[in-house]
Formats: structure tokens, sequence, C-alpha cells
């Protein structure tokens, strides 16, 4: 096999994916992009990769960090416990699958493509929260009490703005 020096659209892809990734802190390799949903949320660290929206888990991949609030938007949900995601708490419940819940999903008519606004979502209360677990819809974020919104990050997670697709259901 001979060996290519011209990068193929794929591999400059994914190392300009990795490398966003990286750079903010939003996944821990190229592959853990281009492979979002596989393995367990918690425990291997992964800090993006799976969404739910509308009860549906959706895969992903960050594709862009934006400098300013995009509009029209997508409002995302990152829900923790004020010091990591809410999956890496070993008191919450194995049923929340991912820390991210949208407000939309492809399909709906108020889906945007994943220009996503940040919004905080702290919970207050892990027992009351794991009563609920899975919250897989944006309403049952902001229903919720035990749960304080605000925009933007909480000093982790997410950029405040960003470009990141649904994919597929993982």
């Amino acid at each position: 096999m001979v060996a290519r020096d011209d990068p193929t659209r794929r591999r400059v892809l994914r190392a300009a994916g990795a490398l966003c990734a990286a750079g903010t802190g939003l996944a821990a390799t190229g592959t853990a992009a281009a492979n979002p949903g596989n393995g367990a949320e918690k425990g291997n660290r992964k800090q993006f990769g799976r969404v739910y929206a509308n009860d549906v888990l959706w895969r992903t991949n960050v594709v862009n960090v934006l400098d300013e609030r995009p509009d029209p938007e997508d409002k995302i949900y990152f829900l923790h416990d004020g010091n990591d995601r809410i999956v890496d708490n070993s008191d919450t419940s194995d049923d929340q699958l991912s820390p991210f819940v949208s407000e939309s999903a492809p399909g709906d008519t108020d889906w945007n493509g994943g220009q996503w606004t940040h919004f905080s979502a702290e919970v207050t209360d892990v027992e009351a929260f794991n009563e609920d677990a899975p919250l897989t819809t944006a309403a049952d974020t902001l229903d919720a009490d035990y749960i304080n919104v605000t925009r933007g990050r909480p000093g982790f997670g997410p950029p405040n703005f960003f470009i990141c697709p649904l994919n597929g259901r993982a």
C-alpha cells in the first residue's frame, strides 16, 4: 500500500474536530467525537456525545465554537451538580445517560440544525432528581423546582455558543 501525502477530507475533518474538542474540553479524542454515544457515560469522562431531545437520545459531534449567540438558536441545557456533569455524580441515577437536554431535535419545526446556546442547569437536590430520572425533555428540565437554569456555562462544560448537529439516534 502506498502512503498518501495528501490528506483526505475525512482525515482533515477528524483532525480539526479533535483539535476543536481538545481545545474546548468537549471530548477526550477524535475517536470520542467520531463515535459519540458508544460506551457508558459514567466513568469514561466523555464530555459530549449524546443529547436528549423530546424523549429520544441522539448522537452528536462538535463542529464549531461560535463567538456570539446564534440567531436562530437551539437551546441546550447542561445538567450538573455545581462541580461536574450530573452523570459523573456517583449518587445520580444510572438512568440518566446524558447531561445534555435539548429543546428541539431534527424534524421539529423549531429545529435550527444544532446552533446551540448553552444553559447551565444546576441540580440542587440529587434525591429529587433521581426520582424523576431520566430527564429527557426541555420541559422536564425547566419544570423541575430542584434545577436552577441560567444562560451560559457554569465554568465547565461546553462553550456558551457552538454548532453541534444531532446526527442520528444513539
